[in-house]
């Protein structure tokens, strides 16, 4: 099961054009009672018109009702506005326009929670129609689909990425496409950086600009885009992890190769990487032992 939801414009920019939390909450301006969901299913953003497109997703955490201040307690700015006052402008906003009765001053709202969300680029835009998903204008909330994920492939994830990474066999494309050119790398990045809270796994660096995410087994196809296949790394232990200079031992430290001997890296020997607070986003062991014996060196 996945759902698509027709998304505001301003929650999806605000949440797009910063480091996006783990949980965030895709509220409702009045209670929508959102019953069909498991946890981990995929709940894409339809943007509203002109746009009318699916322009992200994330996976389905709760649904819950609350008032709009104790929301923002809960979320803060993860439900896409600056203060706890705009959250509740907004949402009376929204209410001013469908009812003429009196609107409350602390309004309860629908709070449906996702985690791992990703908010892609206009040219990453899919068309629901494009891929045989029919949402018309007519729907004003969302709308549950029972069939196949074709939004998934489309947008280069696959639609089984909650389950546990596996071992991509093959060579694929890892030897020809660069990193601009795999399509799907947005979304991988936002993934595995949200995963780790935005900090480096091994020095706990919080400078968005520096944080990459690594493939932990060398990237071949979009199967390889997979959460537990990902390290959120500084972009200088990146290239060290992706050249085999550095790994991860299967006690989750840090293991330094011997060419490192002599060099500020060394001292990182033996440190314990930190990991997502989901087990579920905790690196997948069968692809540290891959890395360990196929990479480094």
């Amino acid at each position: 099961m996945f759902a698509i939801a027709n998304t505001d414009l301003e929650w999806f920019d605000r949440l797009r054009a910063h480091p996006v939390p783990q949980v965030i909450n895709f509220w409702t301006p009045t209670p929508w009672g959102l019953q069909g969901l498991s946890p981990d299913d995929r709940f894409y953003f339809m943007l509203k018109a002109p746009v009318r497109k699916i322009g992200g997703y994330g996976l389905f955490v709760s649904y819950t009702e609350s008032t709009a201040s104790a929301a923002w307690d809960l979320y803060g700015t993860a439900n896409g506005v600056d203060s706890r006052e705009r959250l509740i402008a907004r949402i009376k906003n929204f209410a001013s326009k469908r009812s003429t009765a009196a609107i409350a001053s602390d309004p309860v709202i629908g709070c449906i929670s996702l985690r791992a969300a990703v908010f892609l680029q206009e040219n990453e835009f899919v068309s629901p129609y494009s891929v045989g998903h029919s949402f018309p204008k007519e729907v004003v909330k969302y709308k549950y689909f029972s069939a196949p994920d074709m939004l998934a492939p489309a947008l280069g994830v696959s639609p089984a990425s909650t389950s546990p990474f596996a071992l991509v066999t093959g060579v694929g494309k890892r030897q020809i496409v660069s990193r601009k050119e795999r399509k799907g790398q947005s979304q991988f990045r936002q993934m595995v950086l949200a995963n780790y809270g935005y900090r480096c796994s091994i020095t706990s660096e919080a400078i968005p600009e520096v944080l990459e995410a690594s493939h932990i087994q060398p990237y071949i196809d979009a199967r390889s885009d997979h959460p537990q296949n990902g390290l959120c790394l500084r972009a200088d232990l990146h290239h060290l992890f992706d050249g085999g200079m550095i790994t991860i031992g299967a006690d989750m430290r840090l293991q330094v190769s011997s060419r490192l001997v002599g060099s500020s890296y060394e001292g990182l020997g033996g440190q314990r990487v930190r990991l997502p607070s989901a087990p579920a986003d905790h690196p997948s062991p069968t692809a540290l032992h891959f890395h360990r014996t196929d990479v480094y060196r």
